[in-house]
Formats: structure tokens, C-alpha cells, sequence
């Protein structure tokens, strides 16, 4: 037909598609999507060597529960690779499908997993799934060139999710820092220094229920022992623990300043000191590496700054004692501050410590040790003795022999508060 037909309206006929035969795929693209299909048939074998590697090369996630690896961290393991490979497949984005990949890296906050040992955890991925596929490829030179082929797109995979983990990781960190029982930087910097306040930190202060026999004790965990790169995390871990023990019996207020996490502590006329001492006894003792330290309880808000000077302070006296794994608190070491700001310490050391010390190293002899001893217990002879694992009279003679050394009588108290004043001054 020379004319062509028209519709009832007027309009074009509409032409049928014509059919499309199937390009036909090269050697090469065949090998390569066969070495994606058997990766993902593998792919819970792979997520069980990236799991293996991980737990024993991060410590982070080696410290995870057990059943934290297998389900968690497994499954991120296996939905990872399954994003990957199935966009290689259909050769289209991924963004939309990592929604699981989020979450698991939003849990690593609260896992405890630092940042950097989360980005580790991804090279390292990447990497076991690169020794796979050369493993897969075997020796067939096709086979090769199909693997060699899928490296920039492993590599392009791990710097993109890298980021997106990052990102993810960071906003719900800065959540937990912007949890409700956390005070903004400025306010906690008002309290502790006694500037002026805010309306908005009064309205945070006001949390405390604050009545007028209410005192507030700060409390200090100082980080300075950490990793910079690691602070972060472990301030999380901080904030955590004061939350399960301190917070349960008394209302708190928490801040992070540098490597300080601080928490105010209400503290009413009753038993609660007690009860807020032995919780911050507590967290020292599971957290060695943490310097944890409490200025004593102040009358309201006016008296912060007083408890956080008294906390500072005891972190100075647990940081020259490398005590790890028990609290100070300033109440047990006033004497010790006292005695460092003292114009006579030098001559309480040179005149009462130097020559127990100088006896001990001709002699061989233990009489520095005996006098911590005589003092931590008492100045009973028997407890003395038992914990030297020598004799009473032993110990008598020591004691006799120091006060001979010193022109300090051990018996008398004069004569065993200047020696006690001494040796606080060697032992801090």
C-alpha cells in the first residue's frame, strides 16, 4: 500500500517494537558472571572467613559476644557482599539496598567498636573477598582476566561504603552525645567554672531535682591513658556505665569535656553517698585503664565547682600513685594534695624517708616496707606481721630500729603522724 492507514482519530498507527535478539556475551563477560554466581553461592563461607579474620585481627571485635559475631556481624558480613555482587550482576547503583549495611554500622556504636576498627573491618572484607575470587579463578588464564577484571570494582565497593559507614557511625554517636542526661558543652563548662547561667542550662540543671538539702559530688573518668583516635568511643562506653550504675540511685547529669567524661551526682542527706561511692568503686575496678575519681558532695549548684576542683585534684594523686583499678576519691587523699602544695615536703623526705631507704640498700633489709605495712594496718603488730609473713617480734624490732633511724617513735603519735606524713610523700 502506498498510503499509509490512519487511526479513527487521525493519529499514527502505533508500530510494534521489533524484536530484539540477545547480544551475545564474550568469553570473557561469561566467565565473569559465572565467578559472580559462585561467589554468591560461597557467600556464607566468605562472610565466615571475614568474621574468623576480624574477631582475632580487631580487638574491638574480639571482644564482642560470641553470639554478637555469628548473627551480627555475619549477617552484615553476608548482606554486604550480596549488595555488591548483585549490583555487579544487574550493573546498577546500590544505594538503595544498604539500608541493612546502615543499621549494622549504627550498632557498632553502641557494640562499642570504634570507628577505625569498623573502617579495618571493612578493608579487611574486601580483601577476603579478593583472595576468594583469585582463589575461585584457579589457574585458567580466562578465569584470571575475569577476576583481574572485578578488582577496581571490590576496591570502588570498600571506599564507598567506607564512607557510608563513617557517616552512619558518626550521626549516631553525636546522638548518644546528644542523649537527654547529656549536657551541652557550654552548659558543663558554665557549671564546673561558675559562670553565670543560662536559661537553657538551668532548665537542664533543673533534671537534678534540686531540693534544699540536696549536695552534688562530681564525678570524673579521665581517658588520658587512650588512644586519641579512641577517645570518642570510649567515652561512649563511660557514659554507658555511669547510666547502669551510678544513675539507678541518684539523679545525674553527664558531659564529655576532652578526655574527660563528668558526671554530676545528686546526693541527699541520707545513705546515698554511700551508695554513689561504692557504685564509682565499681566502675574503676571492671575499667582499669579508666583514671576514675570524685570530689566530695557540695551544697547546690554554687558548689560544682568546688567537687570538680576536688576531683581534678584526686586525678592528680591517682595519676603520680599509677593507681589502676580503684577509685580516688579526694575525701582519701586531701592529705596527700596538702602535703604536695607543702613548702616542707623535701625535708619531711630527706629528714624521715631517705634514711630508711639508704638502710634498706646497704642492709638488704625491709624497714620502708614494714612502716606501709605498721601504717596500712593500724599499728597492729600481729596484722603487721601476718600480712610480712614474718614474726610480731620481728616486726617490733623494725619498728624500733626505724624511730633509732628517723628520731621519730613509731609509738607515739607525733612520732607516727610525721612518719605516716613522710611516707604519703614517697608513696605519691
Amino acid at each position: 500500500m502506498g498510503i499509509q492507514e490512519r487511526s479513527l482519530n487521525g493519529s499514527e498507527p502505533p508500530t510494534l517494537p521489533r524484536a530484539e535478539h540477545p547480544r551475545e556475551r564474550s568469553p570473557l563477560e561469561t566467565a565473569r558472571t559465572g565467578l559472580i554466581h559462585e561467589l554468591l553461592r560461597k557467600r556464607q563461607a566468605i562472610a565466615d572467613d571475614i568474621v574468623h579474620v576480624v574477631s582475632h585481627d580487631i580487638v574491638d571485635y574480639g571482644e564482642l559476644r560470641a553470639n554478637t559475631l555469628s548473627e551480627d556481624v555475619r549477617e552484615a558480613a553476608i548482606t554486604t557482599v550480596t549488595v555488591l555482587l548483585d549490583s555487579l550482576l544487574r550493573r546498577e547503583t546500590y544505594e538503595q539496598e544498604l539500608e541493612a549495611v546502615r543499621r549494622s554500622a549504627a550498632r557498632r556504636v553502641h557494640q562499642e567498636v570504634s570507628l577505625p576498627s569498623l573502617l579495618h573491618s571493612y578493608r579487611i572484607w574486601g580483601r577476603e573477598l579478593w583472595q576468594t575470587v583469585l582463589r575461585e579463578a584457579g589457574d585458567d588464564s580466562l578465569m584470571r582476566d575475569a577476576a583481574l577484571g572485578l578488582v577496581s570494582d571490590i576496591l570502588d565497593f570498600v571506599d564507598r561504603i567506607s564512607v557510608l559507614v563513617a557517616q552512619v557511625y558518626l550521626e549516631e554517636a553525636a546522638g548518644a552525645y546528644r542523649a537527654r542526661d547529656v549536657l551541652r558543652s557550654d552548659v558543663l563548662e558554665s557549671l564546673l567554672i561558675g559562670k553565670s547561667l543560662s536559661d537553657r542550662a538551668r532548665i537542664d540543671i533543673a533534671r537534678l531535682n534540686l531540693s534544699e538539702d540536696s549536695r552534688i559530688a562530681v564525678v570524673l573518668v579521665r581517658l588520658s591513658s587512650i588512644a586519641p583516635e579512641r577517645i570518642r568511643t570510649e567515652s561512649l562506653r563511660v557514659l554507658q556505665a555511669i547510666r547502669e550504675t551510678v544513675a539507678p540511685l541518684s539523679n545525674t547529669l553527664l558531659g564529655v569535656r576532652e578526655s574527660d567524661v563528668i558526671c554530676l551526682a545528686r546526693i541527699g542527706r541520707d545513705s546515698s553517698l554511700e551508695a554513689v561511692i561504692e557504685a564509682v568503686r565499681t566502675i574503676a575496678e571492671h575499667r582499669p585503664a579508666w583514671r576514675v575519681c570524685m570530689g566530695r558532695p557540695h551544697d547546690g549548684i554554687n558548689g560544682v565547682p568546688r567537687s570538680f576542683h576536688e576531683a581534678q585534684e584526686a586525678a592528680i594523686v591517682a595519676a603520680a600513685q599509677k593507681r589502676e583499678g580503684r577509685a580516688t576519691l579526694f575525701s582519701e587523699v586531701m592529705l596527700d594534695r596538702i602535703l604536695v602544695h607543702s613548702d616542707y615536703g623535701e625535708e619531711l623526705m630527706d629528714e624521715f624517708v631517705r634514711p630508711l631507704l639508704d638502710y634498706d640498700k646497704q642492709h638488704s633489709s625491709s624497714l620502708v616496707r614494714t612502716l606501709q605495712a605498721y601504717i596500712r594496718n593500724d599499728l597492729n603488730l600481729s596484722r603487721t606481721a601476718k600480712s610480712l609473713t614474718v614474726s610480731p617480734n620481728t616486726v617490733a624490732y623494725r619498728i624500733k630500729r626505724i624511730g633509732e633511724l628517723t628520731g621519730q617513735d613509731p609509738a607515739t603519735s607525733s612520732g607516727i603522724l610525721t612518719l605516716t606524713l613522710a611516707l604519703r610523700l614517697h608513696d605519691g
